[in-house]
């Protein structure tokens, strides 16, 4: 079942420690990390894994980071996208964070941070969202919950896009 909680404060402190710990463990590799992700959103249900997006400094592959996040029990996502690097940690076999790796290039208009803004700045779409999330909080498959939320998240996507000026593009970088 898809595990979906309330908002939790916590989740931004999590997300404080998980950024230090990667700051220190990337070092200069990296020169930028936010939390995205629902738990980034107050107010929104969300399954309690933190998500972090970082941006590579110019020059560094993103795909080559997972020596440097072994220590911290991070590991490639083989089956995530192609078009930027995803590391997961686990806590047994549930995912505790994950870790969105972009070139610097990529950056400025990765759908992810779009659909955090829009969420943030948007309270008519945070409320579509939420209520979209609820309606989802039972589903048992994780795929089917994900897909169920594609239209909606490709509206807010599209939106956020076009309020910057930017193309239209597919939401899932795969």
């Amino acid at each position: 079942m898809v595990d979906l909680q309330p908002h939790s404060p916590a989740w931004a402190d999590d997300y404080r420690r998980e950024a230090e710990r990667l700051a220190v463990a990337l070092g200069t590799r990296v020169d930028a990390l936010e939390h995205i992700g629902s738990t980034a959103v107050p107010g929104l249900l969300a399954k309690p894994i933190i998500d972090v997006a970082a941006r590579t400094s110019p020059g560094t592959d993103p795909f080559a980071l997972g020596a440097a996040l072994t220590d911290l029990g991070f590991e490639r996502h083989a089956a995530g996208p192609k078009t930027h690097a995803v590391y997961v940690r686990l806590d047994g076999a549930r995912r505790t964070h994950i870790l969105h790796a972009f070139r610097p290039d990529q950056w400025d208009d990765c759908n992810q941070r779009l659909f955090r803004d829009r969420l943030l700045g948007d309270p008519v779409a945070r409320q579509r969202y939420a209520t979209l999330k609820e309606a989802l909080a039972g589903l048992d498959d994780g795929r089917a919950y994900t897909a169920a939320k594609t239209a909606l998240i490709t509206d807010l996507v599209t939106d956020e896009r076009a309020a910057r000026g930017l193309p239209a593009a597919p939401v899932w970088d795969k």
